[in-house]
Formats: C-alpha cells, sequence, structure tokens
C-alpha cells in the first residue's frame, strides 16, 4: 500500500523541483529566512538585518532586539537548505541568490508529500489505486497547491501537518473499532475472568495508540507552523472524543474511562510541538504565553458574508475557481456518508469550514498580493480527500474520471499562469478590470493575457530590435521603450530580414565625482573599440540580414554615491533614440524586452522579480540563475545539481510506479 504514495512522492518532488522559482515571494518568507540565518549565524532567534530589507511587521521583545510573529518550525526546516545554499553562493551575504534557491525547494518536498498522503489515505477509504493516483495528482497539479510548492510561505507545511493530524486521527478511529469490544471495554475474557494487564493502556491497541500519538504530535507541530491554524485543533480532538466514545461499549463511566485512556496517547504526542512553542516564545518574548499576535485579535473587521462571498464565490480569489477538483468531494462524501464513513465526512467538512470561517473576518482575507486563497490552502487536500468515494463504484468510475479530467484541466491551465508569471506582477501592474470581483480582471485570466503580451513582444517577426537584459525602465517618459540607462552591461538583439541601418545615441556625461567609463561597443564577438568617453555621441551602424547582438560595456557610476541624486543604481551610459530602416525602405520595430540589472541593495532586489517593468518571460530558475551574482563556475553547477536530483527522483518514481501492482480505476 506504501508503495504507490512513495512513488507519488518522489514524482511530484522531481517536478517541483523542476519547476521551481528560486526565490522568495514576500515579506513573511524573507522574516522566517532571517529566523534561520540568525540561529546558524548567532544561535538565537532575532532579527538582524538591513533597514532596506523586505521584512513583515517585526515585535519588539527581549534585550530591545526584534521579532518575527511567524511560527519556527519553517524556519528550522530550512536549515539544511540554507547550508547547502551557502556553500554554492559567491559569499556569506545576506542577499546572496543561492541560499533562496535552496530553501525555496522546501515546500516542493512538504506539497509532494502531502500528496502523497492523500493518496493513502484515499486507499484506506476504499478508492482503488488508479483513482487515489489520479486525486493525489490533481492536488498537486490542477490545485494552487503548486504555486506555493514553490514559495516558502508556511502554508503547504501546515496543509501536511493538518492533514496527517487528520489522516491518522481516522487510522486511529478505524483501529478503535476492529478491537474486540468486550476486552477493550472490561478487560474480562469471554468466560467472564478476570484478563491481566498488557501495557500502559491494555485497552488501546498499539496500532491505535502509535496514531493517536502520531495525531498529536502533527497537531502540536501545526502550532509551531501557523498559530492561526490551531482553529482545526478542536475539529479533530472532537472527532477523537466522538471515535473513542463510540468504539467503547460498556456504562458510562467505563466509556469515559476509555476516553480518558485514548487521550494520553494524544497528549504525549502534543508535547513536542508545544515545548517548542513555548521555547520560542520565551526566546523571543521572555515569556513562554506570548505569541506576538495578540494585537491581531482587533484585525476580524470583514464582514462575514462578504468575507465568505470572497472567499468562496469571487473570480480574484474563489478556492473553487483555484482548485476545481475540490468539486469532486461533493458526490465523494455523499457516497462516503452512505456507506457509513460518516466521521471522516464529518472530519473533512468541520477542518474546512474551521479556516473559511476565520478567514471570512479576516481583515486581510485576500492574503495579500499572493495567487489564490492563500489561507484556505491547507486545507484543500483534507477536503478533497472525500472524492476518494467518487470512484469506487464500478458503474461510475466513467463519469468519475471524466468530472477529474475536465475538473483537473481546468485547474491545471488556471495554476499554470500562476507557476509562470510572478503573482506579484500582475498585482501592481494596471489592469483594464478589477482583479477580484471581475472575471476579466481575475488573475486566472490577467495571468495568461500577460503573459502572451510578453511572448509576442520576445517573438515579434522582423524587421525588429528588442531592448535586453541590464537596460533600466525608462526614465523620461513613463511606458515609452527609450531611454533607458544600461549597467555594466546593456545589450540590444535586432532580428532583420534585410541588410538594415540602426541608429542610436549614448550619452556618457557623468558628474564630477564620478569614476570614467571605460566605454566599449561589441556587436557580436566584433570589438567596435572604446568611443571617447564623457559625450553624447550619435552612432549608426550597418547590419546585416539575420540576428545581430549588440553590447554596451561601460564601468559603473551610483547617483547617490557621489551626492549626484538619491538614485541607488549602478549606472552606465544613457541609451537615447534608437532607430532602423532595412534596406528595402522598412522601418526596425523598436520593442520592449529588457530585464534590469539584478539589484544590489534588499527591497529593490525582492522586487525586481515582479516589478512589471521587467518583462521576466518566465518565473523559473533557469529564467532568473543566469542574471544572478553567482559567477564563474557556480551557476552551471547548481543548474546541474537542480536537473541531476529531479531526474534522479523522477527515475526512482517512475521505477516503483511500475512495480505497485494494480494501479487503475
Amino acid at each position: 500500500m506504501m508503495r504507490l504514495p512513495l512513488a507519488i512522492f518522489l514524482l511530484l518532488s522531481g517536478i517541483y523541483l523542476l519547476t521551481m522559482s528560486g526565490h522568495t515571494y514576500s515579506a513573511d518568507e524573507e522574516t522566517m529566512l532571517a529566523v534561520t540565518r540568525g540561529m546558524l549565524a548567532r544561535g538565537d532567534v532575532a532579527v538582524v538585518a538591513d533597514g532596506d530589507a523586505p521584512l513583515a511587521a517585526l515585535r519588539p521583545g527581549r534585550d530591545g532586539g526584534r521579532y518575527s510573529p511567524y511560527g519556527v518550525l519553517p524556519s528550522l526546516l530550512a536549515m539544511p537548505f540554507q547550508l547547502i545554499g551557502g556553500l554554492l553562493g559567491d559569499d556569506a551575504g545576506q542577499w546572496d541568490y543561492a541560499s533562496r534557491f535552496a530553501v525555496t525547494a522546501l515546500n516542493g518536498f512538504v506539497t509532494a508529500g502531502s500528496a502523497a498522503l492523500l493518496a493513502a489515505w484515499a486507499m484506506r477509504l476504499g478508492a482503488m489505486p488508479g483513482w487515489a493516483a489520479t486525486l493525489a495528482l490533481l492536488y498537486g497539479f490542477a490545485t494552487f497547491a503548486w504555486p506555493y510548492a514553490r514559495t516558502f510561505f508556511s502554508e503547504p507545511l501546515a496543509g501536511l501537518l493538518l492533514l496527517l493530524a487528520a489522516e491518522r486521527a481516522d487510522a486511529a478511529a478505524r483501529e478503535l473499532r476492529r478491537a474486540p469490544s468486550a476486552l477493550r471495554a472490561t478487560g474480562e475474557r469471554a468466560g467472564g475472568e478476570a484478563a491481566p494487564a498488557s501495557g500502559p493502556w491494555p485497552s488501546i491497541p498499539a496500532r491505535a495508540r502509535r496514531a493517536l500519538f502520531i495525531c498529536g504530535l502533527a497537531c502540536g507541530l501545526l502550532l509551531t507552523t501557523r498559530i492561526a491554524a490551531a482553529i482545526a485543533l478542536p475539529v479533530i480532538g472532537l472527532f477523537l472524543l466522538w471515535a473513542c466514545w463510540r468504539a467503547a461499549p460498556g456504562s458510562t463511566v467505563q466509556r469515559l474511562q476509555f476516553v480518558a485512556r485514548c487521550v494520553v496517547p494524544a497528549a504525549a504526542g502534543l508535547l513536542p510541538g508545544l515545548g517548542l512553542l513555548l521555547w520560542y516564545n520565551s526566546a523571543r518574548f521572555g515569556t513562554p504565553l506570548a505569541s506576538g499576535y495578540a494585537s491581531e485579535a482587533a484585525l476580524f473587521t470583514t464582514p462575514l458574508l462578504e468575507g465568505l462571498r470572497g472567499l468562496l464565490l469571487s473570480p480574484g480569489k474563489s478556492v473553487v475557481l483555484y482548485a476545481p477538483p475540490l468539486l469532486l468531494a461533493i458526490p465523494g462524501g455523499v457516497a462516503l456518508w452512505r456507506r457509513g464513513e460518516r466521521g471522516v465526512v464529518l472530519l473533512a467538512c468541520g477542518l474546512f469550514l474551521s479556516h473559511v470561517l476565520l478567514y471570512a473576518r479576516w481583515g486581510e482575507w485576500q492574503g495579500g498580493g499572493v495567487w489564490g486563497p492563500r489561507f484556505l490552502l491547507p486545507v484543500v487536500a483534507p477536503l478533497l480527500v472525500l472524492a476518494a468515494g467518487a470512484g469506487g463504484a464500478p458503474g461510475k468510475r466513467s463519469g468519475a474520471r471524466g468530472a477529474a479530467l475536465l475538473l483537473g484541466t481546468l485547474g491545471l491551465v488556471g495554476n499554470l499562469g500562476g507557476v509562470l508569471l510572478h503573482p506579484g506582477t500582475y498585482v501592481v501592474a494596471p489592469a483594464p478590470a478589477d482583479k477580484l470581483s471581475s472575471i476579466a480582471g481575475s488573475p486566472l485570466i490577467g495571468h495568461w493575457r500577460m503573459l502572451a503580451e510578453r511572448w509576442t513582444r520576445a517573438t515579434a517577426p522582423a524587421p525588429v530590435c528588442r531592448l535586453g537584459d541590464g537596460l533600466y525602465p525608462s526614465e523620461d517618459t513613463a511606458g515609452a521603450a527609450l531611454p533607458r540607462r544600461t549597467g555594466a552591461v546593456g545589450r540590444l538583439r535586432c532580428a532583420l530580414s534585410a541588410p538594415a541601418s540602426v541608429s542610436f545615441t549614448l550619452d556618457d556625461r557623468r558628474p564630477p565625482g564620478a569614476q570614467p567609463s571605460n566605454l566599449r561597443l561589441r556587436v557580436g564577438t566584433r570589438d567596435l573599440g572604446a568611443p571617447p568617453a564623457g559625450q553624447l555621441r550619435a552612432y549608426r551602424l550597418l547590419l546585416p540580414p539575420g540576428t545581430a547582438r549588440l553590447e554596451i560595456q561601460a564601468d559603473t557610476w551610483n547617483p547617490r554615491a557621489v551626492g549626484f541624486s538619491e538614485r541607488d543604481d549602478e549606472l552606465g551610459p544613457l541609451l537615447g533614440a534608437l532607430r532602423g530602416t532595412t534596406r528595402t525602405g522598412a522601418p526596425v520595430a523598436v520593442i520592449d524586452t529588457a530585464v534590469a540589472p539584478l539589484p544590489t541593495r534588499p527591497r529593490p532586489r525582492w522586487a525586481w522579480y515582479y516589478d512589471p517593468p521587467n518583462q521576466h518571460l518566465a518565473d523559473h530558475w533557469a529564467w532568473h540563475l543566469p542574471r544572478s551574482e553567482l559567477a564563474g563556475p557556480r551557476a552551471p553547477a547548481l543548474a546541474s545539481i537542480v536537473v541531476m536530483t529531479s531526474v534522479a527522483l523522477l527515475a526512482a518514481g517512475t521505477h516503483l510506479l511500475r512495480r505497485t501492482p494494480g494501479p487503475h480505476h
């Protein structure tokens, strides 16, 4: 039974690693990463970072330090990834690319684990292996779990722990129902004589004890991941109490005794997580009872119906639109209810409702400039497991497969937009329609529209000159392609169908105190020499048909460093007017596909990944890595590690899947 979940884990881990972004998306992630680095560098949990760093609202705490309000478990799990990234980085700086690259791989493995566990639970509920695998893949690729597998947000880990707690609670309930009720309840043999004790909990089967302990362990660790996820713990607790009460025959007193025995292993499992939480609170605020969220209670200001409408029905944030396979939980839940699995149905629905009702009242229920209803991600897998009942009956399998194909296609296409394009790019860019309440403005459509626009520019037919890497956004005229500042290297790429004359201007004048530019021009592999520095000059090049690459190279200067202005960028010359005409008289179009140099300061560097003027064609590590600060063999080494690890995971998963008996509907 475990071979199929393991195969799913390996396959999804390999795909997630190949499709990761390699960078963080929010101040929340940067704050948790700062805690990781603090523990490794100084052995404490205080956040010590550049004042320009994009950190979340920190809390004052012990010894005048500043502390993260978020759970510590993601920061702890990121430590080995941070160490690996540090070995590949070019320095020990806080903002080096390699460490973020490594840390953002964590949630890929976490999300793959959730999909594998979902498949295992679905099979326990009666799903055939093929249908269980289908549900796991639907979760992994047709819900917003995939975009969040590429981040360092805490929701994927909270989702895995919540799913584990619920699955183990159900496993414990099943083991209790299987045990001989008379011996379990009264401790007597069938003939009426006393039965000897067989352990610390003689009435609780060993498998049930283990399941209860792991359930408690997951619940405790959940508190150290997202404190708000504690809203789901009463649902799990009530389910366990009900299961234990139901499994214990006899008098009321005997039932209460049996329930008390059930509580012991679950409570023991809670202790590691509670201990970690209390330690972290004490390390931050000097008291084990302070979580850093005391002020958040006043932020539940959204009317309930407004929040429910947004989370369930709005085009921009509806959980159904971002996770269409959840609709399979409706017929699946009905089928499970009819089979007598009412406890599981109530458990899954209770977990889902706990989060929906909590965040519907939250003042920031949208989750910020992120993909879909971020706060509901932890309860997507527990609800989707109810779809296990939809593919069970032989006569209904074809209908279930058809529905899964349709919903999976919708979910895959919609969420792939959130994988290919940084969600923040669309959020901050002007849009023709409201991004939350309008179907046309929804990111599910808007991302594809923006991607299509960028792809059209990148593939425009000749004759055309494209502004490329190393050019800063237009300075003087909003929306215009030129003028542009170069960095150390500015690139142009001209695709010509006939010989053409291309002219442009370079303003290399610099204020007193700025270092000389040592300006150089190259066309392809040909060096045009060093023009006179410090001048405004016009150039005219005769280019042959085909693709011509022009590089403008210069030593940079910083306006803030020389007191010229507040701009803090490393600048080269100013590229002015760019025009071209082919020998046949056709004008050469100038198209903006420019990507600015990667900034050195923390906040601009963080925004570089989503800033709309930067024409990133894909939010993918293979796009960002060549533009990072990694020099020499480090970049290809990092790429090789990712590719080889992914291929190994995919090969191992495929081999294991082939050896799995009967993975069919």
